[in-house]
């Protein structure tokens, strides 16, 4: 096998707006840059690879460019066995769905592809070792049973009335190294937890780059880290348990630190891999979107009808629905009305299937989805190591488990072209038909 691997900066300027939140945050400066980073595998002249952004999602604007651009520089079968996804920080910049005109999104895609160009040129023999740990203390489940027998996502800090988390989650974090020329090279992580540690006006990669960070100052090397983010749609950093201060630059240093620590301890255990083969797994799904009952139009409209219209002062978070402050209700009833007016019946989008050898599998998953989509992936999965890698291929939104969709919650919320309840299930049957 032979692997090469770059990283390029995609910091955006003064000024943009920030992704994450439902408000305005103009960038004022930045704790952090952001990156892009790839890498590319290639068994007996056969070449795939992987592209992720430090970015919340990316647009369709991002995905073509990178995907056009790879097919006229190294060929269309390359272009196809690339995963494209990015690590969902919330203090990067806000890109539009359908945006290709926009000069930033001309500058990612323009770092993307220098990152591949150096890529493949840096192409040289290595060898893939791989572990996996079952430990992820600083993600928790965020959507809670509470004790009148509802769901709430982000219930708040002791809460007297949380009764217990909806589910247990796979607090597997799988780990591959990248040795060449006799040392370690390059590092692949699999965590799931949200990217959403920080909140204010500054730019950064969150704990994401933080955890880089402290991998690198241990090993005093700049060795590239690229984190794929598990499927946590349903998961965050908040312990609901304490009291404490869990948002801030801070608690990202934390997270980052915390999770490098566990990465580095499970270096030792680092077993090499068969890499002599490599096969490229590509379908497409089709997600059905969600229709609303007449109950819940009414509710909408008699929320629009009888909730002051009140400014919220400050960001606009998921918690303010739970909360019941008059802007989240209005602007979630707004969204239930959208989704009736506005949606189409479905959207297409890609999944691909990336196995090395036979025990290493990368699977992807569009839009936010529920850890327990990975979790039945993971079951079915021929391969000892399964990289599950959410927010790739195609722009969707959350993707729930049927059972939620009747429970409630911030993201059961309707809006345009949002999910069905059976979702999640089409994406399990296809990652599945892609073994």
């Amino acid at each position: 096998m032979k692997i090469g691997f770059a990283q390029e900066i995609i910091t955006p300027p003064i000024g943009v707006d920030l992704a994450g939140y439902f408000n305005e945050r103009l960038n004022v400066g930045m704790y952090d840059d952001l990156y892009v980073k790839t890498i590319v595998f290639e068994v007996d002249g056969k070449r795939c690879g992987i592209v992720v952004f430090d970015l919340l999602g990316y647009s369709q604007g991002i995905r073509d460019g990178v995907r056009n651009g790879a097919a006229a520089e190294f060929g269309q079968e390359f272009s196809d066995g690339l995963i494209i996804t990015a690590t969902h920080t919330h203090t990067g910049p806000r890109i539009a769905k359908f945006d290709t005109e926009n000069p930033l999104v001309k500058d990612i895609v323009d770092a993307a592809m220098r990152s591949l160009r150096r890529s493949v040129a840096n192409l040289q023999d290595g060898v893939l070792e791989a572990t996996s740990v079952y430990n992820n203390p600083y993600a928790f489940v965020r959507r809670y049973f509470m004790k009148n027998g509802t769901i709430v996502t982000n219930p708040g800090w002791r809460n007297p009335d949380i009764d217990r988390p909806e589910t247990e989650f796979d607090r597997t974090i799988e780990i591959l190294g990248v040795r060449q020329c006799g040392r370690l090279a390059a590092l692949i992580c699999n965590i799931a937890n949200h990217g959403d540690t920080i909140g204010g006006n500054f730019v950064s990669a969150d704990w994401y780059g933080r955890m880089t960070q402290a991998i690198q100052y241990e090993l005093k090397e700049s060795i590239p880290v690229l984190i794929l983010d598990d499927a946590s749609g349903d998961i965050n950093h908040f312990d609901f348990r304490q009291d404490i201060k869990q948002t801030g630059f801070e608690e990202a240093v934390r997270i980052g630190r915390g999770y490098a620590r566990i990465v580095l301890d499970a270096l030792k255990d680092l077993k090499p891999l068969e890499a002599d083969s490599v096969k490229v797994s590509n379908g497409t799904v089709t997600i059905p979107h969600r229709k609303l009952t007449e109950a819940e139009l009414a509710e909408a409209h008699h929320i629009l009808a009888t909730v002051p219209d009140i400014k919220k002062e400050g960001d606009f978070e998921s918690q303010d629905l739970a909360n019941k402050v008059p802007a989240a209700l209005r602007y979630f009833a707004q969204r239930a009305l959208d989704c009736h007016e506005k949606s189409v019946p479905s959207h297409s989008c890609r999944m691909t299937n990336i196995q090395i050898g036979k025990d290493l599998m990368f699977s992807t998953l569009p839009g936010e989805s529920f850890n327990g989509i990975a979790r039945a992936i993971r079951e079915k999965s021929p391969c000892k190591h399964t990289f599950v890698v959410e927010l790739s291929q195609d722009v969707s939104g959350y993707v729930p488990m049927k059972e939620c969709f009747a429970r409630g919650g911030y993201e059961v919320q309707p809006g345009i072209d949002t999910v069905a309840p059976e979702a999640a299930d089409v994406i399990i049957e296809k990652a599945v038909e892609l073994f």
